[in-house]
């Protein structure tokens, strides 16, 4: 079927030309005056040449400009850090409460071409309730990052929620007070500097209750540090001379023993028979089971690094020669020598540990 052509079809196309630049205008006129107000949050220049004017943050109590920014770190970082906060502010700028400067990119201190920029944002979480405060923390964390990758991989920007800060200057936390003492507001809604002016001034005291949480934290610490010495570790020595000792055995066709039956065996078969250990090496062995035994029975309750460290030694030795023994067996067999993966070992430690503890055997 024939179509009639509307005449007024290149009038309608203009006229929906114009629209559109229209709107388009509209658009980068709003753009502008954001890029013009988020400015004024971090002390950017606003208009060029002699109309230039330096805008200081509103509600900035003792803000930084950016100029004091560049003074800090290289050119490049700064500006990347100045394009970094106008996407965080024009994204979150209702919610956050200031922005922080800390660590050796604010104190030079160690500071390298390479250094990473340390940046904290204060964000307000008092009206948030869809997450909880550490999946709260987790989303800021991951969208902070996020974003400060297309500007600069030394940007390491850490977001902390209100009801956190709070309490971390409550029960002190090292990381905020490090941020309250070295840190500098690049942008501050009136909330930061008051509190680092108190900080510093000595007005913020920790309570009886936050000096007793921290010494019991302490304690916890020191206990797991013993506890680790006395009992895992010591069972991955006794893992060690035990698979060690079972790998030997196996080699020259016998299965492998219990764990308290390697010394037995390795007497037998490696020193008596076969020649290729000492008397003392199959003593080393059954000193590490025999001292692992004690600790799992309760017997010895504790384990000092010198004890610990004499075991160890043992433990390398004996695994060692093992070792070299199974090579030339293997060498007069004219079969491939056995291969370390090292890198692998790294990667499946945990695995190692968990599926192959043999104390119950």
């Amino acid at each position: 079927m024939h179509q009639t052509e509307n005449p007024n079809a290149p009038e309608n196309a203009l006229d929906r030309l114009f629209s559109t630049i229209e709107m388009l205008s509209s658009k980068i006129d709003e753009l502008n005056e954001r890029v013009d107000f988020m400015s004024s949050f971090i002390g950017l220049e606003i208009g060029e040449g002699e109309d230039a004017q330096k805008a200081e943050p509103p509600g900035q109590l003792a803000g930084l400009s950016f100029d004091v920014i560049s003074k800090i770190i290289p050119a490049k970082d700064a500006n990347s850090l100045r394009a970094y906060f106008l996407r965080v502010l024009s994204l979150f700028r209702k919610y956050i409460k200031a922005i922080v400067m800390f660590g050796s990119s604010k104190t030079k201190t160690g500071l390298s071409n390479t250094s990473d920029i340390d940046v904290a944002f204060i964000v307000d979480d008092t009206d948030i309730q869809k997450f909880t405060l550490q999946q709260l923390k987790d989303r800021l964390f991951v969208k902070m990052a996020e974003i400060a990758r297309d500007f600069s991989d030394k940007i390491h920007a850490q977001a902390y929620p209100l009801s956190e800060f709070w309490s971390s200057i409550i029960k002190p936390n090292p990381v905020i007070l490090t941020i309250l003492r070295d840190g500098v507001a690049v942008y501050d809604t009136g909330f930061f500097i008051p509190i680092q002016l108190l900080y510093k001034t000595g007005k913020i005291i920790p309570t009886q209750e936050s000096i007793d949480s921290n010494i019991e934290s302490a304690e916890g610490y020191l206990m797991l540090v013993e506890n680790v010495l006395t009992t895992k570790l010591t069972l991955d020595l006794f893992n060690a001379v035990v698979s060690a000792g079972q790998a030997l055995l196996m080699e020259y066709g016998y299965l492998p023993p219990v764990p308290k039956e390697v010394s037995r065996e390795l007497m037998l078969v490696a020193v008596e028979k076969e020649k290729v250990l000492t008397k003392d090496d199959v003593e080393k062995v059954n000193a590490i089971i025999s001292w692992f035994k004690k600790i799992d029975h309760g017997e010895l309750k504790t384990v000092n690094g010198d004890e610990f460290e004499r075991m160890r030694q043992s433990t390398k030795y004996v695994v060692e020669k093992i070792f070299v023994v199974i090579e030339r067996l293997r060498e007069k067999k004219g079969l491939p020598k056995p291969v370390i993966d090292k890198d692998l070992l790294k990667q499946t430690e945990s695995t190692l540990h968990s599926s192959y503890s043999q104390k119950d055997k």
